[in-house]
């Protein structure tokens, strides 16, 4: 609607008063003449049903349809279950090699840690031991070979040995150099 015709209000059509009774005949008439086609339809449709062929026919047709589509249902269902059971027995075949799969691995591991176990009992067993027969050789190493762990460093890599171990106290030219190979 255009904005200067909003608010505007259209009279309403005169019909002169010999029509509008003509037109109200008319359409009374379609009216009655509608709702008898209807109820005639109605009685004829009720009339069929009750003489039995029709629905007797249309119950046959209706059966062998369901017949039809339980046939088709089944089918459908058995071929699912034969895809469902393809799939079932792949899948567990997978899961059986990954099963064995991992056994195997772990057994594996099991054995490279024996193995390793095996390795370092071997290596503690051959680092040696002071046994009773040879103690005083060993007493008599200890002391021809005097080890003195009373050394320092400092952050430059020099060695400072024996008590004396600040860095003013000893010159420039005894210090010792750590080497750094």
């Amino acid at each position: 609607m255009a904005k200067s015709k909003i608010f505007r209000i259209t009279p309403k059509p005169v019909i002169p008063e010999d029509e509008k009774a003509e037109m109200k005949r008319l359409f009374d008439n379609y009216k009655n003449s509608m709702k008898s086609l209807r109820q005639y339809f109605f009685e004829q449709s009720l009339k069929q049903a009750e003489s039995g062929e029709v629905a007797q026919m249309k119950h046959r047709l209706e059966d062998q349809e369901h017949e039809r589509l339980m046939e088709e249902n089944r089918l459908e269902n058995e071929k699912t279950a034969m895809l469902r059971e393809e799939r079932l027995k792949i899948q567990a075949e997978k899961t059986q090699k990954n099963v064995l799969a991992s056994l195997i691995k772990k057994e594996r591991e099991a054995k490279q840690h024996e193995i390793q176990i095996e390795d370092f009992l071997t290596k503690q067993m051959s680092t040696p031991f002071i046994q009773p027969e040879n103690i005083e050789k060993a007493i008599e190493d200890a002391l021809a070979n005097p080890v003195n762990f009373n050394f320092a460093l400092d952050l430059d890599g020099y060695v400072y040995r024996g008590k004396e171990t600040s860095i003013d106290m000893i010159p420039e030219e005894k210090r010792e150099r750590l080497n750094s190979n």
